[in-house]
């Protein structure tokens, strides 16, 4: 009975669960680089910040982004600026705001990229991703893959006790790697 309580303590002690999670977290955010080049899709992984969970979501079908495929009825129906931007908070880019207003993304439900709480006492920490500001520690926050190749920057720490393993995501070859700590966010 003394060992089963332990173990969970054990885990907190050598972040064992931070360091699983992350690279979860790493092996879904590549996956989903490059099935949204493969898909011709727009997908996003989305961190639950406060329940401690994240899942992958994808558009419904193809997306085009040009204003001269979108229909007139679309085009009437579209919100001005300053909705949008109460709307998609942590989208600076008016353009891209527009964009991700049109788009209808679902959960994307596959083994690699299925919902999943963080295991034991591990916690999302300041996730920073290229179109916020500063980094967030409570909420929802997406990282997005485009279909052209190319994600977004971002920086995702899950730490367990005092350990901190961080998925750092590259934009243009979506690569994402696991590091020790919590890497400074890149200040524009």
């Amino acid at each position: 009975m003394v060992s089963a309580a332990a173990i969970p303590a054990l885990d907190s002690v050598t972040g064992a669960n931070a360091r699983g999670a992350a690279g979860e977290l790493s092996a879904a955010a590549r996956y989903l680089y490059d099935l949204a080049m493969l898909r011709h899709q727009t997908c996003r992984l989305a961190l639950d910040l406060d329940h401690q969970r994240w899942w992958a979501e994808c558009t419904e079908g193809r997306y085009l982004a040009s204003r001269e495929a979108r229909s007139q009825q679309d085009q009437a129906r579209e919100e001005d600026d300053d909705q949008l931007a109460e709307r998609i908070p942590d989208e600076r880019d008016a353009e891209r705001r527009k964009l991700l207003a049109r788009a209808r993304f679902g959960e994307f439900k596959d083994r690699l990229a299925a919902k999943r709480a963080l295991p034991g006492a591990a916690a999302f920490t300041e996730v920073w991703t290229e179109h916020q500001r500063e980094p967030w520690s409570r909420g929802m926050s997406y990282v997005y893959f485009y279909p052209g190749g190319r994600t977004e920057a971002a920086r995702i720490p899950v730490a367990d006790g005092s350990n901190v393993y961080s998925v750092v995501l590259q934009p243009f070859t979506g690569r994402a790697r696991v590091v020790t700590g919590k890497p400074e966010v890149p200040r524009s």
